[in-house]
């Protein structure tokens, strides 16, 4: 059986706990977790956001990314491998299968946006429990509108930012109000007990809580 490598942590840290991300996509997630990285990340934390160039991302895909990272590293018992995915279009079936995996081997973490991760940069700008209903389903259905190609988040985005692009947005403008987020995100999250939020919810909120090592109140 070939060994595992021992992965290189931060120097003067000895247990520096290890937070490992995969996401589903190739720039958006990416983009904000490095910008989490460099600015945000507790002392003794130390976070790999794992990149990739292909579009294979389906939460299998994602699931088989950090997996494999699992198996070519030794990983210590509070290390946190994280799948982050959105729930958009992938059938329940898919997702559940990921999330059994996730809740049946130790450092594994599932972590679902419902419609997509989208909804969690906006938290940072906008409490969406204020929308009215009809604007609450315009963002669960996130549609993309026929004529520019956006989905109904990335318009809106673009409309509070000036500039948004999947793959070029300025994540460190939102960073200062992640407290925000992270408060609108829990409250969302009505049945945190589910595998996934049911309804519009993400649960990115626990991930960065994780990264700034913020103890659950």
């Amino acid at each position: 059986m070939r060994q595992r490598r021992g992965f290189k942590r931060l120097e003067g840290v000895k247990s520096a706990r290890l937070i490992v991300i995969a996401a589903e996509g190739r720039d958006t997630e990416n983009i904000y977790f490095e910008a989490m990285k460099a600015s945000l990340c507790a002392s003794g934390v130390h976070v790999e956001v794992l990149h990739r160039n292909d579009d294979e991302s389906s939460p299998g895909n994602v699931l088989t990314q950090i997996v494999n990272f699992k198996n070519e590293y030794n990983i210590e018992e509070d290390d946190q491998l994280w799948v982050v995915v959105d729930r958009d279009k992938w059938k329940s079936k898919m997702l559940s299968s990921v999330a059994r995996y996730c809740a049946q081997n130790n450092n594994l973490y599932f972590c679902v946006s419902n419609p997509c991760f989208e909804l969690w940069l906006l938290l940072h700008l906008e409490d969406v429990t204020k929308y009215d209903e009809h604007k609450m389903k315009k963002l669960a259905a996130n549609k993309k509108n026929s004529k520019h190609g956006e989905t109904w988040l990335k318009k809106q985005m673009k409309t509070l930012l000036g500039h948004y692009h999947e793959s070029d947005y300025d994540a460190f403008a939102l960073l200062p109000t992640i407290g925000l987020a992270i408060y609108r995100a829990k409250l969302l999250d009505k049945n945190p007990a589910d595998r996934w939020p049911q309804s519009v919810g993400t649960r990115v909120y626990n991930l960065a809580k994780s990264i700034m090592d913020i103890k659950n109140d």
